[in-house]
């Protein structure tokens, strides 16, 4: 590697990473394959299901509340339509976001072998050997800068793919809020439709 060129344009560069800095020390993803950590992220509705729906029951581990709380919040109330509207805006944000993530997790799938230049090599030539044998073509040698494009990718390709384990995995807990609010609604109109005034006495 060469030294560092100081720009004309960036006063105030970015200083050197943690285990990855310019003593040639590599990080501590240097090398590693992440792939299998990225997630692969698709929007399971396409509509969300309707309130009128009887809510199911989420599992007791998924709580974040304290166990033996009560609420003694009293009379419940509630804007359906509003809660409906909401959910309906966060999952259309939500759909955009994942076909985002999905385009460019497809192209760093697609191109991490040979973006950076690893196992680049020089134009092919053709050359004239004995007149017996004629033209031939000749494979063209490494490229001078392969061998920096492949210690780079070493660096570089883990770095990608923990980024989009944070994108995907931030994704997927959205879709698991949005999925709340839902069963929140579900819950409310169950409430609501099992309201009803209990029967009157027997007379005596």
């Amino acid at each position: 590697m060469t030294d560092p060129i100081a720009s004309n344009h960036d006063t105030t560069p970015l200083p050197p990473a943690e285990g990855g800095d310019e003593s040639g020390e590599p990080g501590p993803d240097h090398g590693k394959d992440l792939s299998g950590l990225v997630p692969t992220d698709k929007v399971a509705w396409g509509e969300p299901p309707s309130f009128n729906d009887d809510p199911k029951k989420i599992p007791s581990d998924s709580g974040t509340g304290a166990q033996g709380e009560t609420d003694p919040s009293g009379d419940l109330k509630i804007d359906l339509g509003a809660m409906r509207t909401t959910e309906k805006s966060i999952l259309t944000e939500t759909r955009a976001a994942v076909a985002t993530y999905e385009e460019v997790r497809s192209k760093v799938v697609a191109t991490k072998d040979t973006v950076f230049g690893q196992g680049a090599k020089e134009q092919d030539r053709y050359v004239w050997q004995v007149a017996s044998q004629g033209q031939s073509l000749q494979e063209g040698e490494d490229n001078p800068f392969a061998a920096a494009g492949a210690q780079f990718a070493a660096e570089m390709n883990p770095a990608q793919e923990r980024a989009l384990l944070q994108v995907g995995t931030a994704l997927e807990k959205l879709g698991e809020y949005i999925a709340l609010i839902n069963h929140s609604g579900q819950v409310y109109a169950h409430t609501d439709r099992e309201c009803r005034f209990p029967h009157p006495p027997a007379a005596r």
